[in-house]
């Protein structure tokens, strides 16, 4: 699945440049790996986004718009509950 592709990829990208933590690249590596367990395409599409907005520092002073890492992780639990 392309979505899943680019979205491992984006993981990478975000943890080279951003500071996104290797534990939620693997679990969307692993998540990447098994795409017949995502039921619903607009959930990967919405974790795609907050990986594209994910900052470090989300959550502190102007940062309101950025995506935090319980964010991410939050999704990526519901993704693996939805299976």
């Amino acid at each position: 699945m392309e979505l899943l592709r680019e979205i491992a990829e984006t993981a990478r990208r975000q943890h080279e440049e951003a500071g996104l933590p290797s534990w939620l690249v693997a679990q969307i590596d692993e998540l990447a790996s098994a795409p017949c367990a995502v039921k619903d395409p607009a959930d990967l599409a919405l974790l795609l986004r907050q990986l594209e907005e994910f900052d470090s520092y989300a959550g502190a002073g102007c940062f309101g718009d950025s995506v935090s890492a319980a964010t991410i992780q939050a999704t990526l639990h519901r993704l693996r509950g939805a299976s």
